[in-house]
């Protein structure tokens, strides 16, 4: 795991190389205010709902 910085996000989004984001708050967080694109995935279902491929960038917020 990694931490990186907005402009770094910005970057690795422009560029194709994030497979997908995860938004881990609660439903009424998303609901209200989200990054576009990002799918809702709270913490209870991270082992179940991720991407198999190992390799891929995932960015939870």
């Amino acid at each position: 795991m990694q931490t990186i910085t907005l402009e770094q996000l910005k970057l690795a989004l422009a560029e194709g190389r994030v497979a997908q984001i995860f938004d881990n708050r609660g439903p009424g967080s998303y609901g209200s205010m989200h990054i576009k694109g990002a799918k809702l995935l709270p913490v209870s279902e991270v082992k179940t709902g991720l991407p198999h491929d190992r390799d891929a960038m995932l960015v939870f917020y």
